[in-house]
């Protein structure tokens, strides 16, 4: 069943909390309840425009001191060239780190960023230096919400992708593939059209690699690739049907010039995909295909557009994708106000591998296939396990590897004019911690009643008339605790915010975002 039209429209109205909450989930990887709390009542397009017109400048981190170190010369001995091998894996270490804070940003930048990552896809485990990592997340972090068509241009002659796909392999009367093919199939167009017929041929692949050739890296000499001229075929190309003596740029501008309306419709495959829903409406991507057109590739308006649209806010779309391993952290991060130790973010890192998400590695080059491959019978025993790292110990809540303040979070989830904080407390909690409605959620019954005197000091009325799952998550939260006893002073209450969070990562609904 089609989306109506009315769902093309921006939303109307301004955002609830609930959809605020949604739009933050999903656009920028965070539920920070201030930025939250920022955006309830403001109109969605208002917002999410100012996220992209939020300075670069505020994305960029100072170069390191070793961008410009040199692999060692011809000639160096082995023990230079082990040192700066010993080196460049800290080298790469840092960029990581790098990347992480950038995606901790909880900005649409950040997120986009992390979607690019999972589009233009190369493993530092092939091109091994920090020096070219940093400039392959620099170019996704320029890019990320301006024009697809320059990034695409840029990743031609991007060092790491050079290495990655052999581009520097790619000379005049032996040309390589593997680049211009998956130029065409898996950062474009793919092979078929909306209509199931092919794109291009294998001809066209052929034809490319050859206006793509020239390209080569001395990284004892530079770190910046460099067209050599009698690596480069000038002859005359045949591709899409057109005729010329194409080089790299006259390719990126043919490929939107012939097949403009297969690449939108790709790019707005992907996009509704991502942030919508798997298996997305084809009425929602044809329309975001025009405005793909409409805006001439530019990022920043056509996220506007989706981000706006009536369609992204429909209750049918939340909680129904499966948050990647990057996303798990990113939203307890946020939410939790966590800040890591420069020393945590070496575990956070292998957490994320071992869940499946290796940062600057992806499996290959059609990168994470994500929502449904992201659980299995071996990483969702692993998700849990990660939780009680995560949010550190009873017994030493300062090695909680997230950073997390719990002093912070009382204050952030407490209704300020609640006569009863800890009934607050938890229902905040959990309404942030979860995607779907509350009464949406399994909440396991528990059969035991709340503890301490309720004749001397009952529960609010309200509060006991109202739906079971709510008793049950404060049940869960408070333990053997009376209620009125609750003091958000003590270190107890730290533990309780602790324990509370970890059981509630428990859930399946936990998972979804």
């Amino acid at each position: 069943m089609g989306v109506s039209n009315r769902m093309y429209a921006d939303l109307n109205s301004p955002l609830t909390r609930r959809q605020a909450a949604h739009l933050l989930r999903r656009a920028c990887a965070s539920s920070d309840p201030e930025k939250i709390s920022a955006a309830t009542g403001r109109m969605a397009r208002e917002v999410v425009e100012e996220w992209v017109e939020e300075p670069l400048s505020s994305a960029l981190y100072p170069s390191p001191s070793w961008l410009y170190q040199l692999y060692p010369p011809s000639g160096a001995s082995q023990d230079e060239i082990n040192a700066f091998n010993q080196d460049n894996a800290f080298y790469v270490r840092e960029v990581r780190e790098m990347l992480l804070r950038d995606l901790m940003s909880g900005t649409l930048r950040g997120r986009m960023l992390l979607f690019w990552h999972n589009h233009f896809v190369t493993d530092v485990r092939k091109y091994r230096y920090g020096t070219l990592a940093y400039k392959y997340v620099q170019r996704l972090t320029f890019g990320a919400v301006s024009d697809f068509k320059a990034m695409t241009r840029g990743f031609v002659t991007d060092g790491a992708m050079l290495y990655y796909l052999d581009g520097r392999y790619n000379r005049k009367g032996a040309p390589n593939e593997n680049f211009a093919r998956e130029l065409l199939e898996l950062f474009t167009m793919g092979p078929l059209d909306k209509h199931g017929q092919p794109n291009y041929t294998q001809h066209d692949i052929v034809e490319a690699a050859r206006a793509l050739t020239g390209w080569r890296m001395d990284v004892r000499s530079t770190w910046e690739s460099h067209k050599a001229s009698w690596a480069f075929d000038a002859g005359i190309k045949q591709i899409f049907g057109q005729w010329g003596s194409f080089d790299h740029i006259g390719m990126i501008d043919l490929i939107f010039q012939e097949r403009p309306q297969q690449v939108a419709y790709f790019l707005a495959k992907k996009l509704v995909s991502e942030f919508i829903y798997e298996n997305p409406d084809e009425n929602v991507v044809d329309w975001l295909e025009e405005r793909i057109i409409a805006h001439d590739f530019d990022m920043g308006p056509v996220l506007a557009d989706l981000f706006s649209c009536e369609a992204f806010y429909e209750p049918h779309c939340e909680g129904v994708r499966i948050k990647s391993p990057v996303e798990l952290m990113l939203l307890e991060v946020s939410a939790f106000k966590g800040t890591p130790a420069q020393d945590k973010f070496v575990n956070i890192y292998a957490g994320l591998r071992n869940l499946g998400q290796d940062l600057l590695s992806p499996p290959n080059v059609a990168g994470w296939p994500g929502h449904h491959a992201w659980l299995s019978t071996d990483t969702l025993p692993l998700r849990w396990s990660s939780a009680d790292t995560n949010f550190s110990s009873e017994s030493d809540l300062n090695s909680s590897v997230l950073g997390v303040n719990y002093n912070a979070m009382i204050d952030d989830y407490t209704d300020e004019a609640s006569l009863h904080p800890v009934i607050s407390l938890a229902l905040n909690l959990a309404e942030n911690l979860f995607a779907i409605p509350l009464d949406l959620v399994e909440i396991p019954e528990i059969d035991q009643p709340f503890a301490g005197d309720l004749v001397a000091q009952p529960l609010p009325q309200e509060f006991l008339d109202g739906p079971e799952s709510h008793k049950n998550l404060v049940k869960l939260f408070l333990g053997t605790v009376p209620w009125y006893e609750w003091n958000p002073g003590s270190q107890n209450a730290s533990i309780m915010i602790r324990n509370y969070i970890v059981s509630l990562s428990k859930y399946p609904e936990y998972q979804l975002a």
